[in-house]
C-alpha cells in the first residue's frame, strides 16, 4: 500500500507546483495589466463623436487641479443651463477617459446642474500615474470636490460609470457630497478580474483573481479596496445603484450585494437588456428620469 500512496503524494506535489507556478504567472502578468494598463488615447470612441463640450453646443471651461499627493488632473467645467449652484461630478471607467460620458450624459445633466468632468490619474489628459482603481483615486475625487467648492458650487453629487462608479462609492464617505449615482459598479474588485480571466479562457479564474488583486496591492504599495467595504458609510447621503441586467463583465448581482449592504436612503434601478455600461443606451428616457428625479430629491433637499 505504501507504493501507491507515495505515487499519489508525488502526483499531488507535482500538481501543486504546477498550480502554484500558474497562479504566480497569472498574478505577475495580471497585476501589471491592472495597475499599469494600456489606456485609450484621448479621442472620441465613435467617428464624429464630440471632442469637447463645444462640439455639442455647450459652453465650457478647460480646468486643471491638483491632488494632495501632487497629481494634476485635466477636465472640463460645463455650466448649468439654469440658475443653480448644484453640480454633478461625472467620472469615467477603467482605461478610458471623459469623452464617452460627455457624449451620453452631459447634455441632459447640464440642463439642470453644473457638470464637472475630469480624467482620473493615469488616464486622458491627466498626469501619468499608477492606477489603483480607487485606493489612490479617492484623492482625485477629493480634489474635484475642492475645485467645485472653490467655484462656489454645491451641493454636489458624484456620478460614475463602471470603475468611476466604484470609486464614487469608495470616495463618498469622506467627502461633503449629498448623493452618489453608481452605474455598473462592482462590489468586489476581484469580480470583474475573474470575469476577464474566464472570457480569455484562463482556468481557476476565482483563484487567479485573488492572486491578481494581492499582487496589484504589492505593486501599488497600498491595499486595493473594494466598494463593498465602504458602501454602508455613504449614508446619510443618497445612493442610486444602476444595474445593467445582462452585464457580462460585472454581473448585476454585484449591484444587488451593494444595495443589500448599503443603508438608507438607497435606490436600485435594474435595466433589463443592458450590457456593461449600456444602461443609458437601453433605458434612455427612463434612465434620465430616474437619475434626475434622484438628484432633485437629494441635491434640492441639501
Amino acid at each position: 500500500m505504501s507504493q501507491p500512496r507515495g505515487v499519489l503524494t508525488l502526483i499531488g506535489r507535482v500538481l501543486g507546483a504546477i498550480t502554484g507556478g500558474y497562479l504566480g504567472y497569472v498574478a505577475l502578468r495580471g497585476s501589471r495589466l491592472l495597475v499599469q494598463p494600456t489606456v485609450r488615447p484621448f479621442l472620441p470612441d465613435a467617428e464624429g463623436g464630440p471632442s469637447t463640450p463645444g462640439d455639442l453646443g455647450l459652453d465650457y471651461e478647460d480646468v486643471r487641479f491638483t491632488t494632495d499627493d501632487g497629481v494634476t488632473l485635466g477636465g472640463w467645467l460645463v455650466p448649468a443651463a439654469r440658475e443653480t449652484r448644484a453640480a454633478v461630478i461625472l467620472m469615467h471607467g477603467f482605461s478610458g477617459h471623459r469623452l464617452p460620458e460627455l457624449a451620453f450624459f452631459v447634455p441632459w445633466l447640464q440642463r439642470r446642474y453644473h457638470v464637472l468632468q475630469f480624467d482620473f490619474r493615469g488616464h486622458g489628459t491627466s498626469d501619468a500615474s499608477m492606477i489603483t482603481l480607487g485606493t489612490r483615486e479617492r484623492a482625485d475625487v477629493a480634489a474635484a470636490v475642492r475645485f467645485a467648492e472653490s467655484r462656489g458650487l454645491g451641493p454636489l453629487a458624484l456620478m460614475g460609470i463602471s470603475m468611476g462608479a466604484a470609486i464614487a462609492i469608495l470616495a463618498a464617505p469622506d467627502l461633503p457630497v449629498a448623493a452618489v449615482v453608481a452605474d455598473a459598479a462592482y462590489a468586489e474588485l476581484r469580480h470583474p478580474i475573474a470575469s476577464r480571466l474566464r472570457a480569455s479562457g484562463y482556468p481557476l479564474a476565482g483563484l487567479g483573481s485573488w492572486a491578481i488583486v494581492a499582487a496589484g496591492s504589492i505593486r501599488a504599495r497600498r491595499r486595493l479596496l473594494s466598494p463593498i467595504e465602504r458602501v454602508a458609510r455613504i449614508a446619510p447621503r443618497g445612493l442610486l445603484l444602476i444595474a445593467p441586467r445582462e452585464d457580462s463583465l460585472i454581473h448585476h448581482t454585484q449591484s444587488l450585494r451593494l444595495y443589500a449592504a448599503a443603508r438608507e436612503p438607497k435606490e436600485l434601478f435594474l435595466v433589463p437588456g443592458a450590457e456593461h455600461a449600456g444602461a443609458y443606451t437601453v433605458a434612455g428616457a427612463e434612465y434620465e428620469r430616474r437619475v434626475l428625479s434622484f438628484l432633485e430629491r437629494h441635491l434640492e433637499a441639501a
